[in-house]
């Protein structure tokens, strides 16, 4: 007897999904953006608040394509997913959105025909627009890559390019160069006997692909890395998102001049986008001596008065030493345990426990990975301890509409050795440190969890 298929159901949710955000749109005197309209912070915002109901569309458009696109052609597009991070990296580096934002042509060292093709390419994945033969112009997704400086400033001081811009293109172009050249050594470094069962930084693909023997970050910091490093910064700066910082801890109730750390925080955007709201704070933000100098330096020369007046300040720490904040209300950390294995997340956790108070918070955030099954239940008292569960016959985890941290999990084993951890893996570690697991704060994808914990 056959059987119905999932496409009516799939069809469903989509209708469904688009209904509602329709609905809403139009109850609220809006109109959901089009991928021709300009990338604004009103489209962004229309988007971002309607995240959760796009959700179960997007999971069902993709399954919808996996159950009727052939074999072949479904394979093909995975086996040659790394030519759109090739072709969109060849576009950043063209500084090919600011050209056509100032919509004429301008000089740029890459070859018109072969530029072109890549173009054209990216306007299949609806990044670009083609208007005319070999004509192209910016849309809603092409336009994350204009960093809003012009041409002419880029080329006079191509170094200082993403100093200041919301960082996309800084990522984009660090993706597309170490990143990228570290992935190409994925399979030889699983199958070497010497370092597929390391969890050392030193024998991630990335270090085999550079020829050395170290973390990430003490490779950045090799004399010939200070471009790679200055960008790596803006990129990491770049992939924060409001809600993992402002949402779900409660900033509000900290009393005046506590104090946060932030542990790891790179250029401190982190910092300087919580005290815009929370001024009554005191904001530490502690990474490597040469990060933390040249953070300071930038923000100085470009004026911000929360570093000039104090409210944030930059702090070289080694987070595997002793942690010199004695009262601190808050340790935060934004994608650093993902960076290290076991090991050395529990030497990081051990060093804010011995310097925790009674009352200090630690919030994480990372990816949490979810399985793609049903859930035992295992975390349901915990408030935000369990994950939303995707209708069927959708896969739970909501497929590519949540699979950011399934990405991020695949790239932090390139670069770093290292994995993302499920919510079990997480709580393993904060056990083993004096730290107890007290919420989880979820948000919308793309914006990470906060996981909340408390001394033992």
């Amino acid at each position: 007897m056959l059987t119905s298929s999932d496409l009516p159901a799939l069809l469903r949710i989509i209708t469904n999904g688009i209904t509602a955000i329709e609905s809403s749109c139009t109850q609220r005197g809006i109109r959901y953006p089009s991928l021709d309209d300009s990338l604004t912070p009103e489209s962004l915002a229309i988007q971002e608040s309607l995240a959760e109901e796009a959700l179960p569309v997007i999971a069902a458009a993709h399954q919808v394509m996996a159950t009727l696109m052939s074999s072949r052609s479904f394979h093909q597009k995975i086996i040659y997913g790394s030519q759109q991070s090739v072709a969109i990296g060849v576009a950043e580096a063209g500084h090919v959105a600011e050209i056509l934002r100032e919509a004429g042509p301008k000089p740029t060292a890459l070859s018109p025909r072969k530029l072109s093709h890549y173009l054209r390419f990216l306007t299949t994945l609806h990044v670009f627009k083609e208007i005319s033969p070999d004509v192209f112009a910016n849309n809603r997704r092409s336009a994350v890559l204009d960093t809003g400086k012009s041409v002419k400033e880029i080329l006079a001081d191509p170094d200082a390019k993403y100093d200041g811009a919301p960082g996309a293109a800084a990522i984009t172009g660090t993706n597309s160069d170490e990143f990228l050249k570290g992935a190409g050594h994925t399979v030889d470094t699983l199958l070497d006997p010497a370092t597929s069962h390391s969890q050392e930084s030193a024998d991630s693909p990335l270090q085999r692909a550079f020829g050395k023997k170290m973390d990430l970050f003490a490779w950045y910091e090799l004399p010939g890395n200070e471009l790679r490093l200055r960008r790596f910064g803006h990129a990491m700066r770049g992939v924060q998102l409001k809600a993992s910082i402002l949402g779900g801890f409660d900033w509000a109730a900290l009393l005046q001049g506590s104090v946060v750390v932030d542990v790891g925080g790179g250029f401190g955007g982190l910092d300087l986008e919580l005290a815009k709201d929370h001024k009554h704070l005191q904001y530490i933000c502690q990474d490597r001596p040469q990060v933390a100098e040249q953070a300071n330096k930038m923000w100085r020369d470009q004026g911000n008065q929360d570093v000039i007046s104090g409210v944030v300040k930059f702090q070289p720490h080694d987070f595997f030493g002793p942690q010199p904040v004695k009262n601190a209300a808050v340790f935060y950390m934004r994608y650093i345990l993902h960076d290290w294995s076991d090991a050395h997340c529990i030497e990081i956790l051990t060093q804010l426990r011995a310097s925790a108070t009674p009352d200090t918070k630690l919030v994480v955030i990372d990816a949490l990975l979810q399985n793609n099954c049903l859930s035992d239940g295992k975390w349901k008292h915990i408030p935000g301890g369990e994950a939303e569960v995707a209708p069927a016959p959708l896969l739970p985890n909501f497929g590519i509409a949540k699979s950011d941290e399934a990405y991020v999990d695949i790239l932090v084993m390139t670069v770093t050795n290292t994995q993302e951890r499920t919510l079990d893996e997480v709580n393993t570690l904060l056990e083993a440190t004096g730290w107890k697991l007290e919420r989880v704060h979820r948000f919308p994808p793309p914006s990470l969890p906060q996981v909340v914990a408390i001394p033992v």
